[in-house]
């Protein structure tokens, strides 16, 4: 990635075309992943990489659509941050949206001598006090 622009356009085309080398180039090898699935924590890129492609993999003739919302970056000369929303929607054949999902992403990256690197990122969605359910639709 050139900028950390670059990452949120770089990401939302790897998964639309189902591409997990070019999702997982965007992260450093000693990448922190917190996400919302399963282990709900991954200490580097070679844990979390069987996951993305199992994900990726698993999808058949759907596709997921990626889209960014209120994004915030914040950055200096070899470190910078952003968060946001990441909204997920899971397209049918027929362009139907089959199931979709908002929730809150925070990535820290690291400017090395050629590119940034996505260094830390984590992923989660509020829970409700009602009933402790997790809030897929945030409102913003």
């Amino acid at each position: 990635m050139k900028t950390i622009e670059d990452f949120f356009t770089t990401y939302k085309e790897a998964v639309w075309r189902k591409d997990a080398d070019a999702l997982l180039a965007l992260y450093d090898t000693d990448v922190i992943q917190f996400d919302m699935w399963d282990r709900g924590f991954y200490p580097n890129l070679t844990e979390w990489k069987p996951g993305i492609e199992d994900w990726l993999g698993s999808l058949g003739n759907e596709k997921v659509k990626v889209d960014f919302e209120m994004i915030k970056i914040h950055q200096a000369e070899n470190i910078g941050f952003a968060s946001g929303l990441i909204k997920f929607e899971a397209i049918s054949e027929q362009g139907d949206v089959l199931r979709s999902m908002k929730n809150r992403i925070t990535v820290g990256f690291y400017k090395g001598p050629e590119h940034w690197v996505v260094v830390h990122q984590h992923i989660s969605a509020p829970i409700s006090s009602e009933n402790l359910n997790v809030i897929f639709n945030i409102q913003h």
